[in-house]
């Protein structure tokens, strides 16, 4: 695992965007798994600045999203609304495809296996995974077996507070469950990035870094990969 400690959040974001950038120019038919929140939103930034600018070209990349709050697509929380607004609403070129999943549908179980199809048509060159306060990854909660494929979560207490926070919900009007890759589907990926910001994150990231390989610290499973970049400020590696 390559671990890179940044000053500041700003610093963080930039080390993400060249891992992307690098990505895209190694291979511009690069299929790149991304994540949404707050570790993030400074790396997006980046990137819409850099496609408009003709810096980096996602014309022929296929971008794919690690999951989505079951609810109806039009809330202000989806993954569905924060891809739009923050990155494919504001760039002038689109990569070949875009895969997202529809936590608004019926049938879940078909959902899922559309969405597996798309997993296994698209092999992910990079898979960026931000960590939870309580070590989850994506929506892999503590417990979740090291082998889970995509499936039907239920969130944690600290997962809805932290969504609430960060998306300024109501007890009422966040979201419970999320429609997620499971761990098994993150670890096939060839390169996986997470990114982790804030002294709020610290005891999740020295869990993951430093306690034992188990289920119930659900990122820890990413030292079993053999290529892993583990970007972290200040604040969050504070207890290392």
């Amino acid at each position: 695992m390559k671990i890179i400690q940044t000053k500041n959040y700003e610093e963080l974001s930039k080390e993400v965007y060249k891992i992307i950038a690098d990505t895209l120019q190694q291979n511009e038919h690069a299929v790149i798994n991304t994540t949404t929140g707050a570790s993030y939103d400074g790396t997006f930034e980046l990137l819409v600045d850099a496609i408009n600018n003709d810096v980096i070209n996602i014309e022929n990349a296929v971008i794919t999203n690690l999951d989505e709050y079951v609810a109806d697509r039009g809330k202000p929380f989806t993954v569905y609304t924060y891809m739009h607004k923050k990155f494919y609403n504001l760039i002038k070129t689109r990569p070949k495809y875009i895969g997202l999943l529809d936590g608004s549908v019926i049938d879940i179980k078909k959902e899922l296996a559309r969405y597996s199809a798309v997993l296994q048509k698209y092999p992910r060159d990079l898979q960026l995974v931000g960590l939870g306060v309580n070590a989850h990854l994506a929506a892999n909660e503590p417990g979740t077996p090291f082998d889970s494929r995509l499936f039907l979560a239920d969130s944690d207490e600290s997962t809805i507070l932290s969504t609430m926070k960060y998306c300024g919900l109501t007890r009422e009007e966040a979201p419970t469950q999320m429609l997620t890759m499971g761990l098994a589907d993150i670890m096939d990926a060839k390169h996986i990035v997470v990114a982790s910001s804030g002294e709020r994150k610290a005891a999740a990231v020295k869990a993951t870094l430093k306690g034992p390989i188990t289920d119930e610290c659900p990122a820890s499973i990413l030292r079993l990969h053999p290529n892993v970049t583990f970007i972290m400020d200040d604040a969050a590696a504070s207890l290392l």
